[in-house]
C-alpha cells in the first residue's frame, strides 16, 4: 500500500469521478481523533459521493433507514488516496485544521486508473 496526494486543484475531478464509480459500494468512514484514536461513524454503508466547493468537502452515505448521513470537513488541507500495490484505489484521507482526519474505506477497491490524472 502507498499513499498518493492530490493536489487541491484536483480535488473536484476526483472526487467526482470517485462519487461515480463507488457510487453504491459498501464502505467505512473512520475518524482518527488524537485523543479517542480510531473511532467508526459509518460502516459498511452504501458510499453516495463527495462534494467540494471552496467551503469544504462533503462525504455523503446511505443509512440503514434509508436517509442520508452527511460529513462535513469545513477546512480541509490534505487530500491522499491510499491505492494497493495492485492499483486499486483502497481508501481516501482528508485531513484538515480544525478536525480530526477522515479515512473513507471502499470494500470493493476499483482501479485507480479510472480517475483523471489522479496519480499525475
Amino acid at each position: 500500500m502507498h499513499n498518493l496526494s492530490i493536489p487541491e486543484p484536483r480535488w473536484k475531478s476526483v472526487f467526482d469521478s470517485l462519487s461515480r464509480i463507488y457510487d453504491g459500494t459498501p464502505s467505512s468512514l473512520e475518524i482518527l481523533a488524537g485523543d479517542l484514536g480510531a473511532q467508526y461513524e459509518v460502516e459498511n454503508q452504501p458510499f453516495r459521493g463527495v462534494d467540494y466547493d471552496r467551503t469544504g468537502i462533503e462525504l455523503h452515505f446511505a443509512t440503514r433507514d434509508g436517509n442520508e448521513l452527511v460529513h462535513r470537513i469545513a477546512h480541509a488541507k490534505d487530500v491522499q488516496i491510499e491505492e494497493t500495490d495492485s492499483g486499486l484505489i483502497a481508501a481516501i484521507q482528508i485531513a484538515s485544521d480544525d478536525d480530526p482526519v477522515a479515512v473513507v474505506r471502499f470494500q470493493a477497491p476499483k482501479p485507480s486508473h479510472l480517475l483523471p490524472r489522479a496519480t499525475e
